[in-house]
């Protein structure tokens, strides 16, 4: 494993369990076991470190939906075809089992929780590539289905439903805990919850 490799695997696990800002570069380089100045050499510092860990995280996401959704499209022989049921849950599903394209959960919740509290945070323009690519393929597919709805609003609500999936995700424990319930999240019967919550929301359901 190079020097940048080790770098960048320790940053990741560490950002992961403690967060971007509770994280030192001498605690990634001590725990790399590389010297402290390979941080600035390989990234130019810690932002920049930072800025790599999102686009290997966020992207893959974007890329997983856009993959799903087209083996949705080759099963339902065009994507035309493909229910608005399974385009949400391709939309969705990278971020509630992210193990399937090697994701890290840990660290998507780090991000939510950074952009929460600093709005002004600077994302790579791929970012910003990946996103606007991925938007504009699930409304044209949510599209096909709801042509009345604008397509302004189809991605409002694509928002809406990533931050339902998320804050389930992430306060479901919270709350079994505080009704004293000791139930682990099946993440297969979260993931079809999600999708009809989500497909409801679209279709204007009450």
């Amino acid at each position: 494993m190079s020097t940048r490799e080790k770098i960048f695997s320790s940053a990741m696990k560490l950002f992961a369990i403690d967060g971007f800002e509770n994280v030192s570069v001498r605690d990634i380089t001590n725990d790399a076991g590389v010297n402290l100045a390979s941080v600035s050499y390989h990234f130019g510092g810690k932002s920049g470190l930072i800025q790599e860990v999102v686009l290997q995280v966020l992207i893959p996401i974007n890329k997983q939906r856009v993959k799903l959704l087209k083996e949705a499209g080759e099963r339902a022989e065009g994507l035309e075809n493909v229910s608005l049921q399974d385009v949400i849950e391709s939309f969705v599903r990278p971020v509630v089992i992210p193990e399937e394209h090697h994701g890290n959960y840990g660290i998507i919740s780090r991000l939510i929780a950074k952009y929460l509290t600093d709005e002004t945070y600077q994302v790579p323009d791929k970012i910003f590539e990946s996103f606007g690519d991925m938007y504009q393929i699930f409304g044209l597919a949510i599209n096909a289905h709801l042509p009345e709805m604008p397509v302004k609003e189809i991605l409002k609500k694509l928002v809406f439903s990533t931050g339902a999936v998320f804050m389930y995700r992430s306060f479901s424990g919270f709350a079994e805990r505080a009704t004293n319930k000791k139930e682990t999240l099946n993440r297969e019967d979260y993931l079809s919850g999600a999708v009809a919550f989500c497909e409801a929301g679209f279709r204007g359901v009450k």
